[in-house]
């Protein structure tokens, strides 16, 4: 392989090379860093300054396949950062580095060349071919000792894990010594021994020849990434350098319709179960709110109860409380009304955005909490751990967040819905295919967090039989959508999957109603009240018990409301036994009437009345009969029938026609606090990055013609200043004209803007800046000169 060779010629510099790319090219670079594009750039020279600016190197590196940066690694090791290198020399060494010793191509001339064109759509590399460079900051933005360009002699010239840990183990204490301290120094370090015509018996030639040290230079060594991943203990974890059948340009994997249809109606169940618990905690919540420790967690105990309500595992009921938050239908704070024993402080309650997503179907339901999931960086599998004091991690403190969730989810979600549709991804081809598309993040992942990732995708239905569902094709396309307002393209990727909403039942003789599918909200809201859920999912069973019919009852509902509801909406009769019950139940409920008067109690039984009257809760609240019929007490009608209902009686309350109420508490709710909003990138559609290269030009063409001391094609040959910039002005206003206009900012520099004029009065010029679209405002003391002429 040639050397790399110096020349005197360095060049253009980036700027000049960025001043002179065509349109197109220009385009696909602002599209490849949208960053760099807001606000719009004046010119040329700002462009190029923030394509060069390592925050935004950085992003656009970890935006690399390990592909991409093993081209932009061999450039650099030609020396590319400090000289123009060949394109040609760069193609061969990534060939002579990437390719069998049998000389089995794994990658070909074209594709590196393909390679290098997209290193300069980003900015990362530029140049022509026969002098190219790599743009400051590129190496460095990349983390330390980073390395995927294979060492001289090519991957098959490597040790395997097995040879390594062999030689290793053979090593002598002056051997294995100096290895520990390479580890410990990062992996490079500095000996008179790395020259070729070492001493070959002192212990750095004898472990070059092992293989297990490489010669960088004659007084520099470096440790193989595999040396180091054994004794480091991080393991030997192979790098794919090349896309798998998954990854490539063009997919060898066709799609499978049937499998897809299987992970849609698994995938629907798990969401749909979901949605069923999220509305239960709600409703809990709702009752009675959890209070908040001091840092803001939420308390073991406060854990364990919501357990036992919700009849679910420790681990859902964290999930759930963090998919609440995250998707805003919790928050935490003092909700209204407070509960009776509020003890202070914040509660962890529903907002009243929860009321909205109560009210919706079953498809935008499921789809806000995929939506909401997206963009939580609640990490609850830290919460019940240990933090580095040692003292016990609380969900929803600040030891369960984790900033950069969101980005690590979407990049794993991203291998799963990469592939077409209905194709298995086992876990260790979504390993393959992170440390290929994503090698830089990839590496800054920890351990375990993946897999989280992967459980909880499944639970809440993303995924399915390790295959990305429907819903999350269509959540990985969304650019917007609020938390509880998801976009449309995710609600009817729901709605696919989710049988339609039924308004039928199956109501059977053994108490069961069978519900052949998810039910409308309406319906399924009167149907919990009415009877316990025994069996949730795309079809769900529920059970009607005596305690059932009582909460309906309690709920102001009457024995003919709830029978006119079964009636109306099964398949067939309502069964006699189920009629039986629900009389029984109410005409015992209904025996005792109450009303506010501070309040009375009437029944028809006397005897009734004075068993009640001599009840241990008749004492509590002062009642007293004043005839025989009729009682009265001396506290609110909510805490008599609360009394008396604790003393086994089933009173009721009614108003002044004697219709039932519903005297339950209103549930509480915290006002919807304003969701953040995560920073993303600018928008990027063709529209747009026509409007940035446009803006682009102009601010170029009007700082040359302001660098020329000259108008571009102004017929006089002369620039307008003084008094007769201020005609000019006004006629170029009333012409709707564009001109650049030279004038001193607030901090006494001199700029240039090209402008066309709106008004000109009272010592101002009203203009559209034709850089940024916007309209600004110019004193006319402050212009300096008036250039005429197009750009």
């Amino acid at each position: 392989m040639k050397k790399p060779h110096s020349t005197p010629d360095s060049g253009p510099t980036f700027r000049q090379w960025l001043s002179g790319v065509d349109d197109d090219r220009l385009s696909r670079i602002i599209g490849n860093r949208p960053d760099t594009a807001w606000p719009l750039p004046p010119g040329i020279g700002a462009l190029a300054a923030r394509l060069q600016l390592r925050a935004s190197v950085a992003r656009a590196t970890a935006d690399l396949t390990a592909l991409q940066l093993v081209v932009l690694e061999a450039a650099a090791a030609l020396g590319g950062e400090l000289h123009p290198v060949a394109a040609p020399e760069v193609v061969e060494l990534v060939m002579d580095r990437l390719n069998g010793a049998d000389g089995s191509a794994g990658v070909s001339p074209r594709t590196v060349t393909r390679i290098l064109g997209e290193l300069m759509d980003r900015a990362l590399v530029y140049g022509t071919d026969d002098q190219l460079r790599v743009t400051t900051e590129a190496m460095s933005s990349l983390p330390a000792n980073w390395q995927l360009l294979p060492d001289p002699g090519g991957r098959a010239g490597q040790l395997d894990e097995d040879t390594a840990r062999s030689r290793i183990d053979g090593l002598g204490p002056r051997e294995r010594r100096i290895l520990d301290t390479l580890v410990a120094s990062g992996g490079f370090g500095l000996s008179k021994d790395a020259a070729p015509d070492a001493d070959p018996g002192r212990p750095v030639p004898r472990l070059i020849d092992a293989g297990l040290l490489l010669r960088v230079d004659n007084r520099t060594v470096k440790m193989p990434p595999t040396v180091r991943g054994i004794l480091d203990g991080t393991g030997v974890v192979p790098q794919p350098l090349l896309p798998s059948p998954r990854c490539g340009d063009e997919h060898e994997l066709s799609a499978d319709p049937v499998a897809q249809r299987l992970a849609d109606d698994e995938g629907a169940g798990a969401g749909l179960e979901v949605t069923r618990l999220m509305r239960r905690l709600i409703t809990v919540l709702g009752e009675h709110p959890v209070p908040c420790l001091k840092e803001g967690g939420i308390g073991v105990r406060a854990l364990t109860r919501l357990s036992r309500d919700l009849d679910c595992d420790d681990v859902t009921v964290n999930r759930l409380i963090c998919l609440g938050v995250s998707s805003g239908l919790l928050g935490r704070g003092e909700p209204d009304p407070p509960p009776a024993d509020d003890p202070g402080g914040d509660l962890l309650a529903p907002t009243t955005e929860s009321d909205t997503w109560l009210a919706n179907g079953p498809a935008a339901r499921w789809a806000a909490l995929l939506a909401g999931w997206s963009r939580s960086n609640w990490a609850y599998w830290r919460a019940g751990r240990s933090d580095a004091r040692g003292r016990s991690v609380h969900l929803l403190s600040t030891a369960t967040t984790h900033q950069g969730l969101p980005d690590v989810r979407a990049l794993v979600m991203k291998q799963y819905v990469r592939p077409p549709d209905g194709i298995r991804l086992s876990r260790g081809e979504l390993d393959e295919d992170l440390r290929f598309t994503a090698p830089v993040p990839a590496s800054r992942i920890r351990p375990g967090t993946v897999d989280e990732i992967i459980a909880e995708a499944s639970w809440i239905g993303a995924l399915a039989h390790d295959t990305a569902t429907t819903p999350l094709r269509a959540l990985s396309d969304e650019s917007s959508a609020t938390p509880t307002e998801p976009g449309q393209a995710l609600v009817a990727a729901t709605a696919s999957v989710i049988p339609t909403p039924v308004d039928t039942l199956i109501v059977q003789s053994d108490m069961t109603v069978l519900a052949p599918g998810p039910l409308e909200p309406g319906l399924e809201s009167e149907l919990s009240l009415a009877a316990e859920i025994e069996s949730a999912g795309l079809a769900s069973v529920f059970r009607v018990t005596e305690n059932s019919i009582r909460r309906a009852l309690d709920a102001g509902r009457s024995g003919t409301d709830i029978r006119s509801l079964l009636e109306q909406h099964t398949m067939g009769d309502l069964p006699q036994n189920i009629a039986y019950l629900i009389s029984d139940v109410s005409r015992r409920h209904g025996a005792l009437r109450g009303g506010p008067a501070l309040c009375y109690l009437r029944c028809d039984d006397e005897a009734l009345l004075l068993q009640v009257a001599q009840s241990p809760g008749a004492q509590k609240v002062a009642l007293r009969v004043i005839a025989p019929t009729v009682a009265i007490a001396q506290a609110p009608l909510i805490q008599v029938l609360d009394a008396l209902r604790a003393d086994g009686f089933q009173p009721v309350a009614e108003s002044a026609t004697g219709a039932s109420l519903d005297l339950r508490a209103h549930p509480s709710r915290l006002r919807t606090e304003t969701q953040p909003v995560r920073t993303t990138s600018p928008e990027t559609g063709a529209t747009r990055t026509r409007d940035v290269v446009a803006a682009v030009r102009r601010g170029e063409a009007a700082q040359d013609a302001a660098r020329k001391g000259r108008p571009a094609t102004d017929d006089t040959g002369r620039i307008i200043q003084g008094a007769r910039a201020l005609g000019l002005l006004q006629a170029a206003a009333r012409s709707n004209q564009t001109v650049t206009l030279g004038f001193v900012d607030n901090h006494g520099q001199a700029d240039y803007r090209r402008i066309t004029p709106v008004m000109v009065s009272g010592g101002q010029v009203d203009a559209v800046d034709e850089a940024t679209g916007e309209t600004r405002r110019f004193l006319l003391h402050r212009i300096t000169e008036v250039i005429l002429g197009e750009d």
